[in-house]
């Protein structure tokens, strides 16, 4: 018995092992699509089942059809420019407010200490709640606008910037200090650079906070300009459903190409930061 062992264990060597591919997965990108295409085709059967009327939830491909005859009325462009330009400004100026007092904060555990009982009180309004306050003050202008705007997207962005200074090798700063860089030097050359992945997923997330707010505002506090002004002109008439459908679809549009472009641009910096996607 144990030749015979022996000699199915030599034979068994002998075989070749094969060894396995790796599976290809099917890339973000697509994925992405097939995801898409599946909403709109439930969209489409559950539009058109007769479970609904279409004059109050016309089918995605009528909403479609809609949108692309808007798309070349120079009207309709403006609204989304408006809202746009609203969304960029808004940003930029939570990111210029944001990333410096979260850089002080993240710094000084003592100044942390003492603001985050007022941080922790103001952070929790809901910037819808405060139009009224900014509309008697600034009027429905587009100050009023970037104001709420700033407000809502400042938090993700300072906490990131905070947890990002933070999460700085302290190792890194004394040895900073043993080459007698100041202070100055030090944020620039290790803590700006260690923190920006965290500042730039902070940046991301606030994108989308910001453009909710400005279609709302534009919405609920009326003005002459964006696409919430445009989606709230189709309500009022009543008799364009469609319409109210496209402006909505091109919001969500919007959406969705400033989160993959600010998403690729945070891939092409920061991929070597390991980091969840949000």
């Amino acid at each position: 018995m144990s030749q015979d062992f022996a000699l199915d264990t030599r034979a068994s060597s002998a075989v070749p092992t094969q060894r396995r591919k790796p599976r290809r997965g099917i890339p973000t990108f697509w994925r992405g699509v097939i995801g898409v295409g599946v909403l709109a085709l439930g969209m489409e059967i559950f539009a058109r089942s007769g479970l609904t009327d279409e004059r109050f939830l016309p089918p995605l491909s009528v909403v479609i059809v809609k949108l692309g005859q808007e798309l070349v009325d120079p009207a309709f462009l403006l609204a989304i420019l408006a809202t746009f330009g609203t969304w960029f400004l808004g940003l930029l100026l939570a990111a210029v407010v944001a990333i410096p007092l979260g850089i002080v904060l993240g710094l000084s555990e003592f100044t942390y200490r003492v603001s985050r009982a007022a941080i922790d009180l103001v952070r929790p309004i809901p910037p819808i709640a405060l139009i009224p306050l900014v509309i008697l003050v600034l009027g429905t202008t587009l100050g009023m606008k970037i104001t709420l705007v700033v407000f809502a997207a400042l938090w993700p962005i300072l906490f990131n910037t905070i947890t990002g200074v933070r999460d700085v090798d302290p190792q890194l700063t004394q040895m900073a200090r043993s080459f007698q860089l100041g202070r100055g030097a030090i944020i620039r050359r290790i803590v700006l650079p260690a923190s920006a992945p965290f500042i730039a997923t902070g940046v991301r997330v606030s994108s989308s906070i910001a453009l909710i707010v400005v279609v709302t505002v534009e919405l609920i506090a009326g003005g002459s300009q964006g696409l919430g002004a445009y989606i709230a002109e189709a309500r009022a008439i009543g008799t364009d459903v469609p319409r109210v459908f496209a402006g909505t679809l091109m919001t969500g549009a919007l959406g969705l190409l400033i989160n993959s472009a600010l998403g690729a641009l945070e891939r092409r910096f920061f991929g070597w930061h390991e980091r969840k996607d949000v």
